[in-house]
Order: structure tokens, then C-alpha cells, then sequence
């Protein structure tokens, strides 16, 4: 049935309902209705649970601790970077050709298109976009504490599925190509039914680019099942691993006003598709985050409430541990020994590792501000204190 969303619908879940509601205004669409029983969420936020027995957690993934320093861009002014505004959703770092290379949405010189059929009016009290470009701002360093940003990922060709902006990208390399995943938005609403058009990928030769189509479509778009699925209204935040054999492709789902967000999966046996979705969808409650693997196995990090879970099959999840202190939150960090994350690639990840973290530093005020941090971070340490 038609509704009126409120962009305070899909932010309220991670800043809360209070402070949302001053930033934002409404804008239509056809969604399920709020009041759309939902099953309970389990506590610690897994639906689809790895059965007790079947799987082997690695002993040291315990004892967790984080240290955070300063985002340092050394060109922040060059490029009109204000840390008193937005940025977030950090892709994982890849390591190529002696630097370090990152992308972060940065809404400094722009709002967000997508969230709104209105342009003019998202995000409005943070000025115009870079034309051209989108909100994703590519940046690298050579020493992983001093960052250069080297400017904004362009936006898809007119009429395309990512004409409007690029978010939440995350980018990997293989094979001697990088790809681009991240959520398209669009100004060709006919075509695509609404401007959060869905999941697309990009590939290039390098990570400055340029950028071309893996393909004309999507990779994946929502459900148009009449608000019945969870993943029926909007879908974004793609995260991949690769484990036994084929690619994971994990994303984040939203079917309705005031409906919690889940996380599904989707998998292919070649990087850019076809995708298919689990049939058991959900896996996992909350928003997207990072994943990455781990000895036999992988990590999960999937929503803001603090969880970090467990799997071996990247369908079943199994918690670790809980704490919104020491698990960082819609963040990233650089995995030397996983080849998605550039190379060389090391024998070994070790349990000590760095990347960046996106905590929120003024509730309650507006606007509000989720800073980009750089963090050290880590488990198996007998005196996490000391790390």
C-alpha cells in the first residue's frame, strides 16, 4: 500500500528515532506498511545459526580491543574535507603497488541522492555535489596513518543505474583487476522504479580507474514482491567473500517503514554473476558491515549493535562475541593474507591489524557527525589493555 517514508525510518535504527526526526523529511513511495508483523529478532542476530557441533571457532578469537587515533588527510582543505560532516561506510582497504588505497562516502562537498525523488532537498545543509562525481571519495596513503585524497569516484553514464550517486562502495582485486561493488543510484526512475536502483559493478585496471561496466544491469535489485520479502524495497551495502569455491555477495535488505534491516546473501561461481539469492534469506538482522576470512573459515561484522559472528560455509553464523566498545562500527580493516585485499599477500594474517572505524561523536546534537577513525585492532591478546 502507498506510504509516506521518512528518510528518519532508515537512519532511526542507528542514530535513533529522536535525533532523526529533525533531520529529515518525507518523500513517497510504495512499501509495506510499519505496522507489517515482524518475526522476533534474536538477540544476538542471527537467523540462519550454525548448528552446535558442526563447526571449529579458532581458539585465539577471543579478548578483543580496539585503540583509535585521527582520520589524517593531509589535503583536507585542497579538497574541501569537513570532518563536522558525514562520512562513513569505509570499503576495505586494498594494498597495490606500494600504497594503500581506501573509498569513503564523504558528504562534505554533497548530500545524498536516492534517499529522496527530490534532489534538491536531501542533505541540502551540506551544499552541492562535485559534478560529475558522486559521494564516494578515493583516497591512499603510503604509511596507513597519512591519507591523501586523490578525489571523487565518477558517477555512471546518464540514464544509467548510477547516474545519481555511488554509496557505500566496496572495492576488491582479482586477478589482476579491481572491482567496484556499491549501491546505484538514479535519476531514471521510470526504468528502474525508484531512484535506490540497487546493487552494481564496476572494474578497472587500477584503483585510480577509470571505471567501466562489468555490466549493463544490475548486479542485484530488490524484490518487487509487494513488500512480502525482506529485501522487497531497497537493497545496498554489498560486502563479498570468497569461500569454498564461490563468491559471497552480502548485502543489506529493507522492505518497509519502521522494519528493521536484515542481511541476505546472495552467490555465484564467477565474480560479476549471475548472483542468486539464499532461499533461506534472511541470515543475519541489522545493517551492512564487513566480513572478511579467517583461517578455515570467515568473520562477520554485520550490523552496529556490537555482534562479531562466525562461519564456515558463509550461510551459517555462530556469535562470538558482543561489544559495541570493542567491535568496530561500520568500518574496515586491511587482511594481508586474504588476495582480495591486493598484494603481495602474506602467509599469515596474524591477530593484530589496523583500518578505520565510523563511530557517531555527538548524539543527541545536530548535525549530527559520524567521524571516519583511524583504529588498531585485534583479538587473542591476553591484556587487551596493553595492546
Amino acid at each position: 500500500m502507498a506510504s509516506r517514508i521518512r528518510r528518519r525510518d532508515i537512519l532511526g535504527g542507528v542514530l535513533g528515532s529522536g535525533l532523526t526526526a529533525h533531520l529529515l523529511t518525507p518523500f513517497p513511495a510504495k512499501v509495506a506498511d510499519a505496522a507489517t508483523a515482524e518475526p522476533n529478532e534474536p538477540s544476538d542476530g542471527i537467523y540462519s545459526r550454525a548448528a552446535e557441533g558442526t563447526y571449529r571457532i579458532p581458539s585465539e578469537l577471543k579478548n578483543f580491543w580496539k585503540k583509535t587515533s585521527p582520520l589524517n588527510l593531509v589535503n583536507a582543505a585542497e579538497i574541501g574535507f569537513n570532518p563536522e560532516r558525514w562520512q562513513g561506510d569505509t570499503s576495505r582497504v586494498i594494498f597495490h603497488e606500494g600504497k594503500y588505497h581506501c573509498w569513503v562516502i564523504d558528504f562534505s562537498n554533497g548530500r545524498s541522492p536516492g534517499l529522496t525523488n527530490d534532489p534538491s532537498q536531501d542533505w541540502s545543509i551540506y551544499g552541492p555535489l562535485v559534478k560529475g562525481h558522486s559521494t564516494a571519495l578515493y583516497m591512499t596513503s603510503e604509511d596507513t596513518h597519512h591519507w591523501t585524497a586523490v578525489g571523487y569516484v565518477p558517477l555512471g553514464r546518464p540514464g544509467m543505474f548510477d547516474d545519481g550517486d555511488r554509496l557505500q562502495v566496496n572495492v576488491f582485486h582479482h586477478q589482476g583487476r579491481f572491482y567496484m561493488f556499491y549501491e546505484g543510484c538514479t535519476s531514471n526512475v521510470e526504468k528502474y522504479g525508484q531512484a535506490r536502483a540497487g546493487i552494481g559493478c564496476v572494474v578497472a585496471d587500477d584503483p585510480a580507474g577509470p571505471w567501466e561496466y562489468a555490466s549493463e544491469e544490475l548486479i542485484l535489485s530488490a524484490r518487487a514482491d509487494g513488500g512480502e520479502s525482506f529485501d522487497s524495497w531497497i537493497i545496498t551495502n554489498p560486502r563479498h567473500v570468497y569461500l569454498n569455491g564461490k563468491w559471497f555477495m552480502y548485502y543489506k535488505g529493507l522492505r518497509g517503514v519502521g522494519i528493521p534491516t536484515k542481511n541476505g546473501v546472495a552467490v555465484a561461481e564467477s565474480i560479476a554473476g549471475p548472483y542468486t539469492r539464499f532461499e533461506g534469506n534472511p541470515i543475519l538482522n541489522g545493517h551492512g558491515h564487513f566480513c572478511w576470512r579467517y583461517k578455515h573459515g570467515m568473520l562477520m561484522i554485520p550490523h552496529h549493535d556490537g555482534w562479531i559472528h562466525w562461519s564456515e560455509d558463509g550461510i551459517h553464523f555462530a556469535p562470538i562475541f558482543s561489544d559495541s566498545e570493542r567491535i568496530f562500527r561500520f568500518g574496515s580493516l586491511y587482511v594481508p593474507n586474504d588476495p582480495l585485499f591486493g598484494r603481495p599477500v602474506a602467509a599469515d594474517s596474524g591477530t593484530r591489524f589496523w583500518g578505520f572505524d565510523n563511530p557517531l561523536v555527538n548524539p543527541g546534537e545536530i548535525p549530527i557527525r559520524m567521524d571516519v577513525v583511524r583504529i588498531e585492532w585485534g583479538f587473542g591478546e591476553a591484556d587487551p589493555s596493553q595492546a
